[in-house]
């Protein structure tokens, strides 16, 4: 598995081998709070469906992406 970071450092593209060839998923290493607008930064990333906590409020989140690959988050 290869990963690679991009110039914006906000998210990149890996291919995960266990899915097969092609898969595509998405890792975000930012996140801004949509309960008080806080950026909040993940120094090793994180992935759809996996549970996210705002550093400043501590409102927790599960990551979801949309079909063109933007992050959207459900207050959990």
């Amino acid at each position: 598995m290869s990963v690679d970071k991009l110039p914006s450092g906000k998210w990149l593209e890996e291919e995960d081998d266990k899915k097969g060839a092609g898969t595509k998923k998405t890792l975000w290493f930012e996140f801004d709070c949509p309960s008080c607008n806080a950026n909040n930064p993940v120094p090793d990333g994180f992935k759809a469906k996996e549970e996210i906590s705002c550093n400043y409020c501590g409102t927790t989140f599960e990551a979801r992406a949309s079909d063109e690959g933007k992050l959207r988050l459900k207050e959990i």
